[in-house]
């Protein structure tokens, strides 16, 4: 939208030279207007400086040495640079520098508006914008800012690189932007500009290659959620880029590189683009968004104060005067330095401009003079010349003189010939030249009748009071605007709380100021509340996640519950955007209240105990388990069927649920139990090997008669040894 201060500064003449006609942009440093250049009658940019700038010796000094600097440059694409100068604005210094004006927008503008644009289009912008900046760095001149909006197009499509020097010359003053206006400059900072080094043309390499990313991507690489972060990030590494980029993917990421020595100059850097575009489509032509649109320029140019159609005439001249008239009864128009004629007009782009006149004498000065032509005054010794009304010329005049001379009429001098058979001894002086003065008022009025009706009718444009638009739906606020005959442009847009995307939030003019038809109402639309940065609150209980959220303006909308095997049960597993909200930005950013629907965990999902544990060996038991993450605990028991090693029972039955991570009771066997060795002592060694055997150990001898009395064994009796152990019996001889 523009701004009322923008609006204020139109039809303001500058160094008595350059009339400014229409805002077409605002930026933190200046404001730039579409100008006349009242001298060469031409377009130009002028951009106007902050006044606050003016009380920075430094940076006047600077400023004066960068545009100096600036219009030496000579390049098909580098804005040409016209003059530069100071002006007073409520006594305050305000520097201004004038260029050649673009209408075909920027390259900011033509993202905004189109996305992105194809490989081969922004192999387009690349080659051009190296070509200048290869010029510049030639010349010793570093931009220090190469960004979308600093790259500007003709209607043509042809670019233009912008505000060389003045980057530099804004550096060193002492002036404190405002805050957050370097965030656009940031986007597109090298690495060396981000630790505050010295730079040279590769910084500006730098800044291009990350401005290409964005034309096919929509992002710029290597940003943060803050501009420090950013700045941190270009720091760290080169620059890596995926596939989309094509055949631009290598071209770039050298460009793109940490080190400036591992870069190539400008002029390098446009050889590699011109052999990329072998691999890549013909391009079609760039979608450039107008700077003003024709009804806008017209609209804008009838506002200039001074600068009518009418034909500047000043007051009634004096006898003898006016152009003498030819035989043919036409006025040959005769042109001084310091005079034009009123018919002459000079170009402004493709919309004609008039020169500075005055109105016709007795005719106010009329907001859309377009109509009014060259209006001719007859002197008393001369005839109204108008063929639209049959006025008499003197060629009439000496008609009638042949006429009456052939028909034997006595001669009379031409010279004064009021018709035929008059002359100016048969009439006084004061006789003639009455008549001729009525007919010359009579002439006059029906001329200037006739022009305010052709006006009326034919040129002049209805004029409606602007309705109230604000707080509208954009396309509501759109058909009731075109409906009164208006051009809209809603291509400023801003957040604000408490509003919808798409309602209009301001427009300019203000509602009910009269406005023609044709001319532009421009609209600023909303995208939405405010943004705000998303919580972290991913592994949060519930309780502590509703609480981050609440407080940084959000609401929480539905709570979902699911099995999770990562995030523990009543932790928050997501939280996104409810159906029809927006949602979190590239930067992590949300607007304000939008409403989240939070996926809180469950906790894992319970596991099955595995089939097979049982008559297992243990390590194959224990790997089943881990297997469903769940462990083992392994207690040791005699068994007279189960061999050593292997489980002989679990405390969980096949196929029974436990949580991940349960701990199971295996009992693992360790064999037959162990038997205690008998007494047989003072039996006869046949009867004592008989019990042995009989109690499941083996008979590994008798030592002695087997009839005699058992006096040992080995092992003793009572020691407890496996079964099947052999026993050795001793007797008595």
């Amino acid at each position: 939208m523009t701004s009322p201060r923008l609006t204020d500064e139109t039809g303001r003449v500058l160094g008595g030279r350059y009339r400014l006609v229409a805002p077409v942009g605002t930026g933190t440093s200046s404001r730039v207007f579409l100008a006349i250049d009242l001298q060469l009658k031409r377009r130009v940019a002028v951009k106007l400086l902050h006044a606050a700038l003016a009380e920075d010796q430094a940076f006047l000094q600077r400023f004066r040495a960068e545009a100096r600097a600036a219009g030496a440059l000579n390049h098909p694409n580098i804005v040409s640079v016209f003059d530069w100068g100071e002006d007073t604005a409520e006594g305050a210094l305000v520097p201004y520098l004038v260029t050649e004006y673009l209408g075909g927008g920027s390259l900011r503008s033509m993202l905004d508006h189109s996305g992105v644009l194809s490989q081969s289009q922004t192999l387009v912008v690349g080659l051009q914008t190296a070509r200048a900046l290869a010029h510049a760095h030639l010349r010793g001149l570093v931009h220090r800012d190469v960004k979308p909006g600093n790259l500007l197009f003709d209607e043509e499509g042809r670019l233009r690189l912008a505000d060389f020097g003045l980057a530099r010359a804004l550096a060193e003053a002492s002036w404190t932007e405002p805050s957050g206006s370097m965030a656009g400059s940031t986007r597109y900072a090298s690495p060396e500009q981000a630790l505050g080094r010295r730079l040279d043309g590769r910084s500006d390499v730098y800044s291009l290659t990350l401005l290409l990313v964005e034309c096919v991507t929509g992002q710029v690489p290597l940003m943060g959620e803050t501009t420090a972060s950013t700045l941190a990030l270009r720091t760290q590494s080169d620059l890596e880029l995926d596939a989309s980029l094509g055949g631009l993917r290598s071209v770039l990421e050298r460009a793109g590189r940490l080190d400036p020595t591992d870069r190539p100059e400008a002029a390098e850097f446009e050889i590699a683009l011109m052999a990329a575009a072998e691999e890549l489509a013909r391009p079609e032509p760039l979608p450039i968004v107008l700077t003003l649109g024709v009804a806008e320029q017209t609209a804008e140019l009838r506002q200039v104060s001074g600068l009518g159609l009418i034909q500047n005439l000043g007051a009634e001249p004096e006898l003898g005067s006016l152009p003498e008239q030819t035989e043919a009864g036409q006025f040959e128009a005769e042109q001084t330095d310091s005079e034009q004629s009123g018919a002459e007009q000079f170009e402004l782009g493709n919309q004609p401009l008039p020169q500075e006149g005055l109105a016709y004498p007795g005719l106010a000065a009329d907001p859309e003079p377009q109509f009014a032509a060259a209006v001719p005054i007859a002197s008393d010794d001369q005839a109204f010349a108008d063929p639209a009304f049959g006025a008499t010329s003197a060629a009439t005049n000496r008609a009638g003189l042949a006429a009456a001379q052939a028909s034997g009429q006595p001669d009379v001098p031409d010279e004064h010939a009021q018709g035929p058979g008059v002359t100016a001894e048969k009439a006084p002086r004061s006789a003639r030249k009455k008549p001729r003065t009525r007919t010359l008022v009579a002439a006059g009025c029906a001329v200037l009748v006739l022009a305010l009706a052709g006006w009326w009718f034919f040129i002049r444009v209805p004029v409606h009071a602007v309705p109230d638009l604000i707080g509208l739906n954009l396309n509501v606020a759109t058909a009731q605007a075109q409906d009164l005959g208006y051009v809209v442009d809603s291509s400023t847009k801003d957040r604000q709380d408490g509003t919808v995307a798409g309602q209009v939030l301001a427009q300019s003019p203000a509602p009910d100021q009269s406005l023609p038809e044709g001319s532009t109402v421009q609209l600023t639309v909303s995208l939405g509340a405010t943004l705000t940065p998303l919580p972290a609150v991913v592994g949060l209980p519930e309780p502590e996640a509703r609480t981050a959220l609440e407080a940084a303006g959000l609401a929480v909308g539905a709570v979902t519950r699911s099995m999770n095997e990562e995030v523990a049960k009543d932790a928050v597993i997501s939280a996104t955007s409810a159906a029809g909200q927006e949602p979190v930005n590239a930067q992590g950013e949300i607007p304000r209240g939008t409403v989240m629907d939070l996926a809180v965990s469950d906790g894992p999902a319970p596991r099955i105990v595995p089939d097979g544990l049982v008559g297992a060996p243990v390590d194959q038991a224990r790997a089943a388990l881990a297997a469903v993450q769940l462990d083992a605990a392994v207690n040791e028991d005699y068994s007279e069927t189960v061999p050593p090693g292997y489980i002989i029972s679990s405390n969980k039955e096949p196929g029974t649920e436990v949580p991940r991570g349960y701990t199971l009771t295996l009992i693992m066997s360790k064999g037959p139990a162990p038997i205690a060795v008998p007494d047989v002592r003072n039996l006869s060694g046949s009867a004592a090997a008989a019990q042995l055997e009989s109690q499941g150990l083996a008979v590994s001898g008798i030592e002695g008669p087997p009839s005699g009395l058992v006096l040992q064994t080995d092992p003793t009796p009572g020691e407890l040894v496996p079964r099947g152990t052999a026993v050795r019996i001793f007797t008595k001889k």
